[in-house]
């Protein structure tokens, strides 16, 4: 499949493809040559189809968001023709109160603008909403189903279906007086999705699998900026990101394009946060398992590059260890 277009998708959630690309800092024992060949392939196969789901659920979740802020308003269209590079939204009940809910996206040759190439979205996603308390409009739940949902390139078409699942166990808002505020959430994922990748000018179809099972908690706050004691009604409260928190811990299994087995095992929690605008690892570390080849990850704050990550490889069947800089260009999102 097409490399590029995974290391512009490129998740936190990854490993060991981080050590083999433009390091800016490196410092290995024995020798530099920490991978083969076939692992080096093995690594790339497996980051790209979890970057691929990663992004396509980062996008859904977006859509999702911005429909309940707007009391699940959904946008119906028909056209006499053929609708091209856009994406339906419908919802079986646009209110706050009636659960569950139904959102269709369909996509028709949606150009995605926010890449640096070309990227066509095509298919459709079904989400399910519930509610576990209707008072409390953050304890909801989604249940994604993808019906041959499509992204390609100008050379490779990526073709996902399967089944993910968010059900939020927990929100809670602690108030300091007129101050500031903190919520917290506790989501549990879970997926089961297929892959099936086409290229230009081939006549085989790869094929891929992918299994998640982990746990997402959210902390994010807002102040007062303009409080004034004696005036209560002087409240505006502002969303500080700079003091969010995302913690991940989990797993993901599957097997990848050449049919190699893969592994990604949390060992230490995943801490992320936000540097002035950039994405942050900021602690945490992970073991990462395809074919033959086992990988311990870490990941820490760089304190000589603040808005980068330190992130150390090391090949547990050689000893080698390589450490680099890299920078999570990503957007600190609140987590519906």
């Amino acid at each position: 499949m097409k490399r590029k277009i995974v290391f512009r998708l490129l998740f936190f959630f990854l490993a060991g493809a981080l050590s083999l690309y433009s390091c800016k800092k490196d410092s290995t024992t024995a020798n530099n040559n920490t991978l083969t060949g076939k692992q080096v392939i093995q690594v790339q196969n497996t980051d790209a189809q979890d970057a691929l789901a990663d992004k396509t659920e980062e996008d859904v979740d977006n859509k999702l968001d911005e429909l309940q802020n707007n009391n699940y308003s959904g946008v119906s269209m028909k056209a006499l023709g053929t609708l091209t590079d856009t994406v339906v939204i419908t919802v079986d009940h646009p209110d706050t109160t009636t659960f569950p809910k139904v959102v269709t996206l369909s996509f028709y040759s949606f150009r995605d603008s926010s890449l640096n190439e070309n990227i066509t979205k095509n298919g459709k996603i079904t989400v399910t909403i519930t509610s576990t308390n209707p008072n409390h409009r953050k304890l909801v739940s989604r249940a994604f189903v993808f019906s041959n949902f499509s992204v390609s390139t100008d050379s490779t078409t990526i073709t996902m279906n399967g089944t993910r699942n968010v059900n939020r166990q927990s929100a809670t808002l602690k108030l300091t007086g007129f101050l500031s505020e903190r919520l917290s959430v506790i989501d549990n994922i879970t997926a089961a999705t297929r892959f099936a990748v086409v290229s230009t000018g081939k006549t085989d179809t790869l094929k891929f699998t992918r299994n998640v099972n982990k746990v997402r908690t959210a902390v994010y706050h807002f102040r007062n900026m303009i409080y004034r004691p004696l005036e209560p009604h002087r409240i505006f409260w502002r969303y500080i990101a700079s003091s969010d928190t995302i913690t991940y811990t989990g797993s993901v299994t599957g097997i990848d394009e050449k049919g190699d087995t893969y592994s990604k095992e949390i060992t230490s929690p995943l801490e992320v946060t936000l540097f002035r605008g950039s994405l942050i690892i900021s602690s945490g570390a992970l073991t990462y398992t395809v074919g033959t080849g086992s990988y311990q990850i870490t990941f820490e704050e760089d304190p000589a590059h603040k808005h980068f990550t330190l992130v150390t490889v090391k090949n547990n069947q050689t000893g080698n260890t390589t450490s680099f800089d890299r920078r999570f260009g990503r957007i600190f999102r609140r987590w519906w």
